[in-house]
């Protein structure tokens, strides 16, 4: 995979994590930039919801700046909230970064949240700027935080993985899937313990 120091033998570690920091999708790519992972990501997403019955999608997704180009800004000024009104299939809103995060929270408390109508000649990247400086739009952006960035932490300290054990693209990406199961099975089971006996 390219870096900026050169090429390492590695990879780009992928998840969808819902409110409760539960890991909804995976996946492993070789590539070092994300931009071209979000639809793959949803399209994941999707099918692992539909695979335990549930049609309905989540209302946002909330990405970083690494998620940030063009196509995907397009597609968040297209996207709605949650479901797209067909059975199985939804369109949650997109609120992607455009800046590195120190910089869009910057921005977002020193600028005053929009007001009145969108303009109609924004760009996709001023119309999601706009987003994120409403009072919904940090909120949401705000949950990145304590939703995704936890996870890697809690999967390199508490489970104790800074690296994958097999090679080859498909073998890491299976000990990825398993190492993000290993991650929810250990927050089921807290949760479960939390409750008390006969109450989870």
């Amino acid at each position: 995979m390219k870096s900026r120091r050169g090429y390492l033998q590695g990879y780009n570690g992928q998840v969808v994590v819902s409110e409760e920091q539960l890991i909804m999708a995976a996946s492993l790519t070789q590539e070092a930039n994300d931009q071209h992972q979000l639809s793959q990501m949803l399209e994941t997403l999707q099918e692992n919801l539909q695979a335990i019955g549930l049609l309905e999608g989540p209302e946002a997704v909330i990405g970083d700046a690494g998620y940030c180009n063009e196509e995907n800004l397009k597609k968040a000024a297209a996207s709605g909230r949650g479901s797209s009104g067909q059975p199985g299939v939804f369109a949650p809103e997109l609120l992607i970064a455009t800046k590195k995060d120190w910089k869009q929270r910057k921005e977002c408390q020193e600028m005053p949240p929009p007001r009145g109508r969108i303009p109609s000649n924004l760009t996709p990247r001023q119309r999601m700027d706009r987003k994120l400086r409403t009072e919904r739009g940090k909120a949401l952006y705000r949950l990145r935080g304590r939703t995704v960035e936890p996870v890697f932490g809690q999967i390199k300290r508490r489970l104790g993985y800074d690296g994958l054990l097999l090679r080859g693209l498909a073998n890491a990406d299976s000990e990825w899937k398993l190492i993000c199961a290993a991650c929810n099975i250990f927050k089921l089971c807290g949760w479960s313990v939390a409750q008390g006996p006969g109450r989870a």
